[in-house]
């Protein structure tokens, strides 16, 4: 009866604080969004003018909902699946640490106002879902905006890479690959043939590519690639 009673409370002091007229306004990932990536960015924008403080900070809240259940009471009530705390802008690309996000789930989030580490304002609380499941591959090259001794061992007719970049990308990327003694390569992209039909990882904003190289010579390359504003991903692999 007890903790029934504080949820309630709890649930009160939420709506109190939405009610209010909440001056931050959610942008993405929009209201009852289906995604098809696990690695979503959510922005958001606060309406008033800036106070001209810097100790407002923001709280972003996630919880994975019950059947039936709205996003704000999910919040509210239940445990939060991630909480990230004192945000200082108005983005957050979704953590690659943080819980997996599962196929087929709802999940709710929401944004708190922090002032001086107190909370003083909610958002409204949305919802999203991961709509088709994401196949990972079980091997892949990270690519980096840095230049590293590390190099990738390919094993077979190529390999899966992938580059953290914000922006969405149409087709394959702007790439390019040199030698050891710094001789351009032809780049083709293609498919993993171990995979079975339909197997092959989603096209997301943090896209997996298959890069052939069965046509390279035994040696160390280099690949770069090019986002759509320019931004430039590396990683040197090796063939044997």
């Amino acid at each position: 009866m007890m903790i029934k009673h504080a949820l309630f409370i709890m649930a009160m002091m939420t709506t109190w604080l939405v009610d209010a007229q909440s001056n931050i306004m959610l942008i993405s990932l929009p209201d009852r969004d289906t995604i098809d990536h696990r690695y979503p960015v959510f922005t958001w924008h606060y309406t008033q003018a800036p106070e001209g403080r810097d100790n407002i900070r923001y709280n972003y809240v996630l919880t994975q909902l019950n059947p039936n259940q709205g996003a704000l009471a999910g919040v509210t009530v239940n445990q939060p699946l991630l909480r990230i705390n004192g945000i200082a802008g108005f983005q957050l690309v979704y953590p690659f640490d943080a819980p997996e996000l599962q196929f087929g789930k709802r999940y709710g989030w929401q944004l708190e106002k922090t002032v001086n580490n107190v909370i003083v304002e909610k958002s409204e609380a949305w919802e999203f879902m991961l709509y088709r499941e994401v196949l990972i591959p079980a091997k892949y090259a990270v690519l980096n905006t840095d230049y590293s001794s590390t190099t990738y061992e390919v094993s077979g007719d190529g390999f899966f890479f992938k580059f953290p970049s914000r922006y969405k990308i149409s087709g394959n990327p702007r790439s390019s690959i040199t030698n050891e003694i710094g001789e351009a390569m032809p780049v083709q992209f293609g498919h993993d043939q171990k995979l079975g039909a339909g197997d092959e990882p989603e096209k997301t904003g943090r896209d997996f590519y298959y890069l052939r190289t069965d046509t390279y010579p035994v040696g160390t390359y280099t690949l770069i690639v090019t986002d759509p504003k320019g931004n430039s991903y590396n990683t040197r692999f090796r063939i044997d």
